[in-house]
């Protein structure tokens, strides 16, 4: 393999610490933890962060979720619409995400990464539902998987602000080239191996790392198989709606056989997603803005 262009890999593990996880984050993992947490305990968690309170709202008061109720507090939007799980993993990939300052235009920058994150989170949890339950995820963590997969770009502009604007160029002027190949032919590493490297010193929970890591390869069997495919699944589909960065929209069949769904269900949730666009658009340039 030719030598990359910048090869950064050498630069990034010379470092000698990576950025610090969010103390709202750390405090959702510990809840976690706890069997014996609950909705309120989330809640208050949630509030000590205007920002993010006022996102979790947003979320509850959407047409995404039609509750047509009054949601004037975040334990109203927890406990009468998004629900427990929903909100611990929308929280914490909120949380996990937001201190990473990056350009917002570009094909990588924030308004591309937020509106990929969500429909990718979306679709990778309304897909989630089809698998049959001897191996059905939670929700929760499927969507979890979908928000923080393409954490890895985000760290890299966080960490490497001209490389970062180099690599969008090269993406931009290459459009037809696989992600992925442009990454290593620029950086020596991709965005899955920088993810995961970051929410492995953050200790995240397996699933969303393995998600992170793999969700590029219909090859990947091993532990947590189910988030990446997932993921992956999700990607090709919505590459063909002009979002994300899979590099192609094939579905392929050996992946379908082990989810157990067929592309007619796929396509009955994708469509069900996308008539709800406009809604995750508007929720992204909020997380953008926020």
């Amino acid at each position: 393999m030719a030598t990359p262009l910048l090869d950064i890999k050498s630069r990034i593990e010379s470092l000698e610490k990576l950025p610090t996880m969010p103390g709202v984050a750390q405090q959702i993992i510990q809840l976690r933890a706890n069997l014996n947490g609950g909705v309120n305990d989330l809640a208050k968690i949630v509030e000590t962060d205007p920002s993010l309170a006022a996102q979790v709202l947003r979320y509850a008061r959407s047409p995404l979720y039609g509750y047509r109720g009054k949601v004037d507090s975040v334990h109203a939007a927890i406990a009468r619409v998004l629900g427990y799980e929903m909100v611990l993993n929308l929280a914490l990939g909120i949380a996990a995400a937001k201190p990473f300052k990056v350009p917002r235009n570009g094909p990588l920058g924030l308004d591309a990464f937020w509106q990929h994150a969500l429909h990718s989170a979306a679709l990778a949890q309304g897909l989630s539902t089809l698998v049959p339950a001897e191996i059905r995820p939670p929700a929760g963590m499927a969507y979890l998987a979908g928000l923080l997969h393409n954490l890895g770009h985000i760290l890299l502009g966080h960490l490497f602000k001209q490389e970062f604007l180099i690599l969008n160029k090269f993406i931009a002027q290459e459009p037809e080239k696989s992600l992925i190949d442009v990454e290593l032919e620029v950086l020596g590493i991709d965005h899955g191996q920088l993810g995961a490297w970051l929410m492995q010193s953050w200790n995240l929970p397996e699933e969303t790392i393995t998600a992170v890591k793999e969700h590029h390869n219909e090859n990947y069997r091993g532990a947590h198989a189910i988030y990446p495919l997932l993921v992956l699944v999700s990607d090709r589909i919505l590459k063909k709606h002009n979002l994300g960065d899979a590099a192609t929209t094939e579905l392929p069949i050996s992946v379908l056989q082990y989810l157990e769904i067929s592309e007619y269900e796929i396509l009955a949730v994708t469509q069900r997603v996308m008539e709800k666009g406009a809604d995750l658009v508007a929720l992204a340039n909020h997380m953008v803005s926020a």
